[in-house]
């Protein structure tokens, strides 16, 4: 009996020396970004998000605890790069811890390039960690297909001493374009040099370029074709009426003429006169 006293002292004595496991969990909640993208932007989009470190501890654990977080590229990554998808056109962007935008301050999931933090729990066993984060869409990029074109980022919430992971979440990015025309270069004068009776026609013509979102059909007309300066009739017409969006600038003309052998009204050496035409795209 003496024996079987001792074995189950031991027992008592080991089971009392087992230190005490911190169970400390946490959960990341992270906002999504939408951001609207329109083919006038000469300079990089930026939007800014948040996220949420939320953990919970037990009675007997410290009440501090060191968390990092992490991101990855996305489901559309291209190597490195994120990418936001529609079917098989793609817009590149990036998301970033802090300025500048340098790879460096690229909010990844690697040691280097997480959030880190402390949820502070003082008396409470519950407790709370935020920030913000930037996603940078490049600009210019070539304006694709009007519709939005979206990604899904995973964000992993690690313990910081261990780099254990706790748990993840995910959160979504969406660029929207919308179906927009626009005057990348609006046409200049067309400036006739017309002789009274000259033989030959005279004629004139200037450039303008059209930006409009891929895919979308647009229109080019003139509020005139015709009119009179100094008692000469002109004639103006379009290299095209009407076209189809590339994503890019693409140039048109327009023409003018004034037929030989016309008079015209001028009572001195030379005259001027000028009228006022409206070109207006529509889409």
């Amino acid at each position: 009996m003496r024996g079987i006293v001792r074995i189950a002292a031991c027992a008592a004595l080991l089971i009392a020396g087992t230190p005490a496991v911190a169970a400390v969990t946490c959960s990341v909640s992270v906002t999504s970004i939408v951001l609207g993208y329109d083919p006038n932007w000469t300079t990089d989009s930026i939007a800014t998000g948040s996220y949420t470190v939320s953990c919970t501890r037990l009675a007997g654990d410290p009440n501090t605890f060191n968390w990092s977080l992490g991101a990855d590229n996305g489901q559309n990554a291209s190597g490195a790069q994120n990418r936001a998808i529609l079917g098989t056109r793609t817009y590149s962007y990036e998301i970033y811890r802090l300025t500048p935008y340098t790879n460096a301050n690229r909010w990844q999931d690697a040691a280097a390039t997480r959030f880190t933090g402390t949820v502070s729990f003082g008396t409470q066993l519950t407790g709370t960690s935020t920030g913000s984060f930037d996603l940078r869409l490049t600009g210019p990029q070539t304006v694709r297909a009007a519709g939005t074109y979206t990604d899904t980022v995973t964000a992993t919430v690690r313990n910081a001493s261990s780099g254990a992971m706790l748990s993840q979440s995910t959160f979504n990015v969406s660029v929207v374009t919308v179906a927009s025309c626009t005057l990348a270069t609006p046409p200049g004068n067309i400036n006739f040099a017309y002789t009274s009776f000259q033989v030959s026609a005279a004629s004139a013509s200037t450039n303008f370029g059209v930006n409009c979102t891929t895919g979308v059909p647009y229109t080019m007309a003139l509020d005139a074709t015709s009119g009179t300066l100094l008692g000469l009739p002109y004639a103006l017409s379009l290299s095209q009426s009407s076209s189809t969006g590339t994503g890019s600038a693409q140039t048109f003309s327009i023409t003018g003429s004034i037929t030989g052998g016309l008079s015209g009204t001028c009572a001195t050496g030379t005259c001027s006169a000028s009228d006022i035409r409206t070109l207006t795209i529509s889409y």
